[in-house]
């Protein structure tokens, strides 16, 4: 089967990957013009290391990763509850990608610049327009392509966004310095914000990420630098170093995110399916997003071998099979940030039925065994054909 993946970053790159490995003809795009670097910190759960395991890529992950921090939940100087992330790992987001893609293109052909602009269905196949006046047809189209992913907008949304936002607004600083030594972090709740502390592994700097309540206003990043200043001085001592550098960060170490999921009803339609986070972004606050992009690779990788001949079956069977893991996580990411910076009574019950709806969800770790990496590959190779 011909097959463009679009976009590469890691549901992208593991997908192609997994599907090469199955005997597709598989090609990425992005619009990007290089791979990715640097960025700021993400996580890899227990699971997300299971996977990159399993597509023969964790000697190098673990290698620019360091075990993940011990997290205190700190409320104006009172800590509440320390929380251990055994089996967790964490890097800068960009290195964690190019790594991944460096992985699978060892095997697969990895396009930059080529930016996807058309979508057209046909009676066997589908064809991809791109901004230089080219098109080509394949037999299946993935979008990987993210939170404000093109292949959604061109060929599933019906013109109807799928994307949820809740009036909170993510301040991003870095600053030089660490809390305590390397493994320590906080979550901090205060009155309307929230933020994470977590300190980079790669040299001394940690990441402030602060949730505020803005609802439909936007404000310019240097506005909203006090807020997390204030949140910090008044969190604990143990902050104290950090809220003068917060309150001056220069404008290139800040970026300001929205809260923001895809909570969109379809993945696929006919010879178009959506991996990752375009097709069910958590909100990078989650620590999901490597596991659902990976393991929903996986699960499509999957259903696609019983029934390569209906693209249609296998995308309904895998989101079928992944949605309890995604309504869960989206839940629980959407209620904890509601109810931490909720502003009224009204807010507050609309993140407890959030988190009740999470605890009521049933998030099944459906992970297929299947190995992907080229000794997997090499041996399935040597296994002799069945006769009758």
């Amino acid at each position: 089967m011909k097959i463009l993946v679009v976009g590469a970053g890691i549901a992208g790159s593991g997908v192609a990957l997994m599907l090469t490995h199955d005997g597709h003809d598989v090609r990425v795009v992005d619009a990007i013009t290089e791979p990715y670097r640097g960025g700021y910190q993400i996580l890899f759960d227990r699971t997300a290391m299971r996977m990159v395991q399993r597509i023969g890529v964790l000697p190098e992950i673990e290698a620019l990763s360091t075990p993940t921090a011990t997290i205190t939940v700190t409320r104006k100087g009172k800590d509440l509850a320390r929380m251990r992330t055994d089996g967790y790992r964490s890097a800068r987001r960009g290195d964690l990608v190019a790594t991944i893609a460096r992985h699978a293109e060892r095997r697969v052909p990895f396009q930059y610049g080529v930016e996807l602009v058309g979508i057209e269905h046909t009676l066997t196949g589908v064809v991809a327009r791109f901004a230089d006046g080219s098109a080509e047809k394949f037999d299946l189209i993935i979008g990987a392509d993210g939170l404000s992913s093109t292949v959604r907008r061109l060929a599933v949304e019906d013109g109807r966004s799928a994307i949820y936002e809740n009036g909170r607004h993510h301040l991003w600083v870095n600053v030089p310095g660490r809390m305590a030594g390397t493994t320590e972090a906080a979550i901090l709740l205060g009155d309307r914000a929230g933020a994470q502390v977590f300190p980079y592994t790669d040299h001394d700097e940690t990441l402030v990420l602060t949730s505020i309540n803005l609802g439909r206003g936007r404000q310019h990043g240097p506005d909203l630098l006090p807020i997390a200043a204030e949140l910090l001085a008044t969190a604990s001592d143990r902050f104290a170093p950090f809220v003068d550098q917060v309150r001056t960060a220069a404008p290139d170490r800040i970026r300001v995110t929205k809260f923001a999921q895809v909570r969109a009803p379809r993945w696929h339609a006919r010879n178009v399916v959506l991996i990752g986070d375009a097709a069910h972004c958590i909100d990078p606050l989650s620590g999901a997003g490597a596991h659902g992009g990976l393991v929903g690779g996986a699960i499509f990788a999957d259903e696609l071998r019983r029934t390569p001949d209906n693209i249609a079956a296998a995308a309904l069977r895998y989101r079928r099979r992944l949605l309890p893991f995604v309504r869960s996580a989206q839940l629980l990411t959407a209620g904890v940030v509601e109810r931490a910076t909720a502003g009224n009574l009204r807010q507050r019950f609309t993140a407890d039925r959030s988190l009740i709806g999470a605890a009521l969800a049933v998030r099944r770790a459906d992970v297929p065994r299947r190995s992907f990496t080229t000794a997997a590959l090499a041996a399935s190779r040597s296994v002799p054909a069945p006769t009758n």
